[in-house]
């Protein structure tokens, strides 16, 4: 009697993204660098929804120690094979921690965590729009990352950079709006070198999770083009 084969996996099939993202990069921003499933910041538990997926990036999250992502987690997904990109937030922090178990960080928030000797969610954490995941708070890492790019174009010594940052980490993560941030730095700082920081970026604290956000997912496209399955 003949039998019906089952159908073959397309060994050419293309490889598939998801990327958990809030506020680093909008849903719209990342259909233009990459074709990939888009999915909220991730919690613990989220990553089940990914097993379908080769390519997890992993970028904005939620914190707190009953709904952050865990280590445990994203090790089950390596051991399945799955390529795992942490940048920008919760991705740069963890890809720090899982680095060496085969979790490809990427971007500058990423080489931040790795060289600190002290981890701190902290510096990545903000209060963003349920509604839209608009940014409303300025997280430490973009002031590390600005006075990092400051000191070198020569703007600010490493006191004055050590001075403004001890200022702005003195308000809490979640009341550190740009108005407020502002206001602090402009009494610490002096109104001309706060006008000069400004003039150096733009007008604006530059969103370093948003650069790294961009670097990520266009990685994970470049990941995508070149593989494909049983290839």
């Amino acid at each position: 009697m003949n039998q019906t084969a089952a159908p073959m996996a397309d060994p050419q099939a293309s490889l598939r993204m998801i990327v958990f993202s809030g506020p680093s990069i909008t849903e719209t921003e990342l259909r233009k660098h990459a074709v990939a499933a888009h999915a909220p910041p991730v919690r613990r538990g989220d990553l089940a929804m990914a097993d379908d997926y080769d390519i997890i990036v992993i970028l904005d999250g939620e914190f707190g120690q009953s709904m952050s992502v865990s280590p445990k987690e994203i090790l089950a997904l390596l051991a399945r094979g799955k390529t795992v990109i942490g940048a920008s937030s919760m991705g740069a922090l963890r890809a720090s921690e899982l680095d060496r178990c085969g979790m490809i960080g990427v971007g500058w928030v990423y080489e931040y965590f790795r060289r600190s000797a002290v981890r701190r969610d902290a510096d990545v954490a903000l209060v963003y729009s349920p509604f839209d995941m608009k940014a409303m708070t300025v997280p430490m890492v973009d002031l590390e990352f600005w006075m990092e790019g400051a000191a070198r174009a020569g703007l600010a010594s490493r006191k004055d950079g050590v001075r403004l940052l001890k200022a702005a980490r003195s308000i809490f993560y979640a009341d550190r709006t740009p108005d407020r941030l502002i206001d602090v730095l402009h009494h610490v700082a002096g109104a001309e070198m706060l006008a000069a920081l400004l003039g150096f970026s733009g007008g604006a604290v530059p969103s370093v999770k948003s650069l790294d956000a961009v670097e990520a997912v266009c990685f994970g496209a470049s990941l995508v083009a070149r593989g494909r399955r049983g290839g």
